[in-house]
């Protein structure tokens, strides 16, 4: 028997079988929310009105000299009449 070398042909090419491998990178990504704080002072004014009262007291004190007519021997007798106008005798 005489063996001969195989003779090769042509591959037979499958489909590609796909194996996926992940990689997972993590990213940070800040994120700015800005809060602007606003302190309003309110002044209030409250205007409150007084009117005071002062009281005066007037007193009027009034004087009436008066000349008694001339009597025999007798002068003028005083007679305390509330000091209300002129005094006769």
């Amino acid at each position: 028997m005489y063996c001969k070398k195989p003779q090769m042909m042509c591959p037979v090419v499958h489909p590609p079988k796909k194996c996926v491998k992940h990689f997972y990178h993590e990213k940070i990504v800040p994120h700015v929310h800005p809060i602007v704080e606003e302190h309003v002072h309110h002044n209030i004014y409250q205007h409150k009105h007084m009117q005071p009262i002062s009281k005066k007291e007037c007193c009027t004190t009034k004087h009436c000299h008066t000349k008694c007519p001339p009597r025999p021997k007798c002068g003028c007798q005083s007679h305390h009449h509330g000091g209300h106008g002129p005094m006769w005798w």
